[in-house]
């Protein structure tokens, strides 16, 4: 799939993103460890169906924001999803997000549901779903690299190669990991904004006071369509039971049968068929 590269000015911040296709505009937002070009297989398909795709970077992703990370937490992140669709368009946008990126895309929805048209969140559950989560002794296993992440030193010494292969080996079995997902952790300043990312779950001094009083909103019930896949060694299936009954009425939760974590990778057949659906109504 070929991308242009483009940059969104907004009011928080100049975002680098990729870019293909022409028509009604699909946001789309990657998650870790991955690149915007991970939704390339799906852009493909989303493409040939008439639609521009436009996946930036998050925030301290790109060498051009690696300075431009003093908060990192979800709301930081969705006030910047919301400024990139007021960028991009005057009429509400769709949005999908993967991962990280599915929190971005679900809080985005329930501050500013203006900004959005439909959503599409993969292999993360929505909020409410999330609450029990870390219930779970074999779920709490998994997540073995989120606690790791808050030790100084230790977690910006393992974070490499190695560990990268394993996550990907383990939460999407048989898919190697591409070239490009190397590359860009290759980078030390890239490296610390993800761990940035993931020290904010903890430490409320990463989070912006200015955005404290959304944080209630951003935990309202939206409609959207959850997506997860069956092989998915992060977070496992059973995760997303009673999900849609946290959701607003008409949302739909579906698991995908043989996809791992990285869906817009595994599957993109059966992804672009859901995602269309989804986006046609």
């Amino acid at each position: 799939m070929h991308f242009d590269e483009i940059t969104i000015p907004t009011e928080r911040l100049e975002f680098p993103a990729l870019t293909a296709g022409e028509g009604p505009i699909v946001v789309c937002w990657h998650g870790f460890p991955d690149h915007p070009l991970s939704f390339g297989p799906l852009a493909e398909r989303l493409v040939a169906a008439g639609r521009r795709v436009v996946v930036p970077f998050l925030r301290g992703h790109h060498p051009s924001t690696y300075e431009d990370l003093p908060f990192a937490d979800g709301l930081t992140l969705a006030a910047d999803a919301a400024a990139v669709n007021e960028a991009l368009s005057d009429e509400p946008l769709d949005v999908i997000g993967h991962d990280i990126g599915a929190g971005v895309a679900g809080r985005l929805a329930a501050v500013w549901p203006e900004r959005v048209r439909r959503v599409i969140t993969m292999s993360v559950p929505p909020p409410a779903a999330l609450r029990t989560i870390f219930d779970d002794p074999a779920q709490q296993q998994r997540f073995f690299y989120l606690f790791m992440f808050q030790v100084p030193g230790v977690a910006e010494h393992l974070l490499n190669d190695t560990l990268i292969d394993y996550l990907w080996r383990t939460w999407s079995p048989g898919l190697d990991v591409p070239q490009y997902v190397y590359d860009m952790y290759a980078d030390p300043a890239l490296r610390a904004n993800a761990l940035k990312l993931y020290r904010a779950n903890f430490d409320r001094s990463l989070h912006d006071p200015a955005l404290a009083s959304l944080a209630e909103a951003s935990q309202q019930p939206t409609e959207m369509l959850v997506l997860a896949g069956a092989q998915d060694g992060c977070i496992t299936p059973e995760n997303y039971d009673g999900a849609a009954t946290t959701l607003a009425p008409g949302s739909r939760v579906e698991i995908v049968a043989g996809a791992g974590h990285f869906l817009p990778l595994d599957r993109p057949d059966e992804v672009a068929a859901l995602a269309l659906d989804w986006l046609r109504r």
